[in-house]
């Protein structure tokens, strides 16, 4: 009986070490793509190249999607 405790609590000691390491992995990989721009504003003069067509058009058939 005395054996199946220890074990049972070195399984539980190490799981609980590998999602601790998981979840400050998790976290950094956030961190990193919460600093990275996706949406910069464009150089240079740019112009707007999309026309609405008909915004009243359900399901934007004739926009081609």
């Amino acid at each position: 009986m005395g054996k199946l405790v220890k074990e049972t609590c070195k399984i539980f000691i190490w799981f609980m070490i590998g999602a601790c390491v998981f979840t400050v992995c998790l976290h950094f990989i956030y961190k990193e793509f919460q600093e990275i721009h996706r949406y910069d504003l464009p150089e240079g003069p740019a112009i707007k190249v999309v026309d609405e067509g008909m915004p009243w058009l359900p399901f934007n058939l004739l926009k081609g999607e």
